[in-house]
């Protein structure tokens, strides 16, 4: 009786435990689908009609609206030196095959159906064709020294294909100050991709910060190694990892569109949200609190992970150094999606190796410091975080609407602050 009893009480035990792990299982996936489709708004319902919802048919105010797109102070047309488009010269996706020029092409076309469009697979493919010498602007080219040197003295508007805009501007020295003098003598406007990837690299951010909390990485090497770790894995042996979400505080240093983005997607999975931003404490209400920039080291403090989401100016270079890391807490995570110029790699590498924080990822870094590759408790994927199925559709959907905008002579979308650089 007593051996049909126990045998009873294990099966009942086995049963709680699939179900709990059932249970489980289905959690994450309405946890992924609340935060992953939050976004994505299905334009038919039911499964069979289901289908991904395509940005070109949305109107220009939709548009602006699902993106967060900012549009200019002044309309274009009030601003010195615009003129009606003739010409535009238009780097192509380089991934894709040149046939696909025309079908992007036509797709301009709608709008601007008097422009004469010059495909060019890049910069040097435009200036040996020379094409550059009577355009009135450029879609995709960038806006760096050697495409301002090449230009014409006719273009007014450069439309860049990047979201980051550092090399445009190189922040400070005199090639910057050059840079800014020639835009501003020539009244060229400038304007960015600016939050049409934000999805992808928010969400590509938060894979990141999950992997570090949920130590993909030390069970990845296991995994290499043939080491089942489940007998190796514990709070003693592997310390900072599988921590809930709903006892995590996220520090987002910042709150522009990216940060926001990222913002929102921990908040959905029940982290707290802390920020600092340049220009207000205003911020959206998933936000618990805001503080200015000097905030930054006294927020550390109570942050879980770390979110660097600063652009690169004077101010921000090297912002992240070994007084930011001794402010974090030892058990923290460091997570960087910013350019190159303002972290202090050397710092970086000190507080990781002494333990200081608890580890770091990224999408970018000095692509020869293998030290820092090496080390235990780093993640890093290469400068991929924007890649998404979506990307080249996004740029000429964006492209498009300002190209739309110029013509008309409305307020440009993104349009840069020179002086700023972003």
């Amino acid at each position: 009786m007593l051996d049909q009893l126990g045998e009873k009480m294990r099966t009942l035990k086995v049963f709680m435990i699939r179900i709990r792990s059932a249970i489980g299982v289905l959690s994450l996936a309405g946890i992924t689908c609340l935060v992953a489709c939050s976004n994505e708004e299905q334009s038919t319902t039911g499964s069979d009609n289901y289908r991904l919802e395509d940005y070109a048919d949305l109107s220009p105010e939709e548009f602006v609206q699902k993106f967060n797109l900012r549009e200019s102070d002044v309309a274009v047309r009030d601003l010195p030196g615009w003129a009606p488009l003739k010409k535009v010269v238009v780097e192509m996706p380089g991934n894709e095959p040149w046939e696909n020029r025309f079908e992007r092409l036509e797709f301009f076309k709608g709008v601007a159906p008097e422009v004469e469009f010059i495909p060019v697979k890049n910069l040097s493919d435009a200036i040996e064709r020379g094409v550059l010498a009577d355009a009135q602007a450029t879609i995709g080219l960038g806006c760096g020294p050697s495409t301002v040197d090449a230009i014409g003295p006719d273009v007014r508007w450069i439309q860049s294909g990047s979201v980051g805009l550092n090399r445009c501007f190189n922040t400070i020295g005199e090639e910057a100050e050059r840079m800014q003098d020639i835009l501003r003598e020539r009244n060229i406007l400038i304007s960015s991709i600016r939050d049409m990837t934000k999805h992808a690299i928010a969400q590509h951010s938060l894979t990141i910060m999950l992997s570090l909390i949920g130590g993909m990485d030390i069970h990845a090497e296991r995994q290499r190694r043939h080491i089942w770790g489940r007998t190796t894995t514990d709070v003693v042996r592997d310390q900072n990892l599988d921590v809930e979400f709903q006892d995590l505080t996220l520090l987002v240093v910042g709150l522009g569109s990216l940060g926001t983005e990222v913002g929102r997607l921990a908040h959905a999975l029940g982290m707290r949200v802390i920020a600092t931003r340049n220009t207000s404490r205003s911020g959206p209400d998933f936000v618990d609190y805001v503080g200015l920039s000097d905030e930054m080291f006294d927020l550390a403090k109570q942050a879980d992970i770390v979110f660097a989401a600063v652009p690169p100016t004077s101010a921000t270079l090297g912002l992240f150094d070994m007084k930011f890391f001794e402010a974090m807490k030892e058990s923290a995570y460091f997570v960087s999606i910013t350019r190159l110029e303002v972290i202090n790699w050397e710092d970086l590498k000190t507080a990781l190796k002494s333990e200081k924080i608890a580890g770091f990822g990224t999408d970018d870094l000095p692509q020869d410091d293998f030290e820092l590759w090496d080390l235990p408790r780093v993640i890093i994927t290469p400068h991929v975080s924007d890649y998404s199925p979506r990307y080249r559709d996004n740029q000429y959907v964006f492209y498009r609407e300002n190209l739309r905008r110029y013509i008309a002579g409305e307020k440009l979308l993104n349009l840069i602050d020179v002086q700023r650089g972003y």
